[in-house]
């Protein structure tokens, strides 16, 4: 897990995407006041789980004319672990972001010419205001392939819902089951996130898997991730006003119970804003 970052965070730990969306009329903060992100930097030492031959990590971020993020500079190549690395930081590696009317296609790629990087695709449908509406993740495996739909009460996401489209039912086994998955969203009275709940749904009631994952010790900053929504890896962060700096995820599965916990430091100038660049 990421535990402490020297100027800013590249946020690794939430694995799990978000599902399920209608949409209402948003009402948060405008994002036009707030600095666009251009870069984030970090000690490579800083991260335990994952070893990698950099010594400092430095994403950099460009935005359309609308100041639309369309683009993310710097990615991650495996590496063969005899080399005593399992991962090789480098700026060859980008993330492209291609708006289409209110579709967004997500993509990753390489100018290397010594190793190649997965598309990793992801198409997204915004709303009206904005927010996403619908992700869809293709892949020919049934369990990979998915959709996912987001709902909204007053600007704020309240569940998100995971379907897989191509996974065959058979109503008369009566040990068959259509397999969703229901992610819920709580925040305080400051708008920032607090909690959510991940459940395994199994026509709908909950069984299997539980994720319970909760937000703390948020500053009182403005969010400089509010236009990453469209990066997996920021998703949570761009959700609430303000930026947390304490994650907690517990799981539970068939009667086992694990946790993993990570806090981050940031820079902050005189007037409590932190530090971007």
């Amino acid at each position: 897990m990421l535990k402490r970052m020297k100027y800013l965070v590249a946020i690794l730990v939430v694995g799990i995407c978000l599902a399920s969306c209608s949409s209402n009329d948003v009402d948060p903060e405008k994002t036009a006041t707030i600095p666009l992100l251009k870069q984030i930097k970090f000690d490579a030492s800083t991260i335990g789980q994952i070893p990698i031959n950099s010594s400092e990590i430095n994403f950099n971020f460009e935005y359309d004319n609308s100041d639309r993020l369309i683009k993310k500079v710097g990615g991650y190549a495996d590496l063969n672990p005899a080399t005593g690395y399992s991962k090789m930081f480098t700026n060859d590696i980008y993330t492209s972001l291609v708006y289409t009317n209110n579709k967004v296609t997500v993509e990753n790629f390489t100018t290397s010419d010594v190793y190649t990087v997965a598309k990793s695709s992801i198409y997204y449908t915004l709303n009206s205001s904005n927010l996403i509406e619908e992700k869809e993740i293709p892949n020919s495996l049934v369990l990979k392939y998915r959709k996912l739909l987001y709902k909204y009460t007053n600007g704020k996401l309240t569940e998100v819902v995971t379907t897989y489209p191509n996974m065959v039912y058979y109503p008369e086994d009566e040990t068959d089951y259509v397999l969703t998955f229901s992610e819920k969203f709580y925040y305080d009275a400051h708008d920032n996130l607090t909690k959510t709940e991940y459940s395994e749904l199994h026509n709908g009631k909950e069984e299997g898997e539980k994720i319970i994952r909760t937000f703390e010790d948020y500053d009182t900053s403005y969010n400089p991730f509010k236009r990453l929504q469209l990066l997996e890896e920021y998703f949570y962060r761009s959700l609430s006003k303000n930026n947390f700096r304490k994650y907690k995820e517990t799981s539970y599965l068939y009667g086992s119970v694990s946790t993993n916990e990570s806090t981050w430091t940031f820079i902050y100038d005189t007037k409590g804003n932190m530090v971007v660049d």
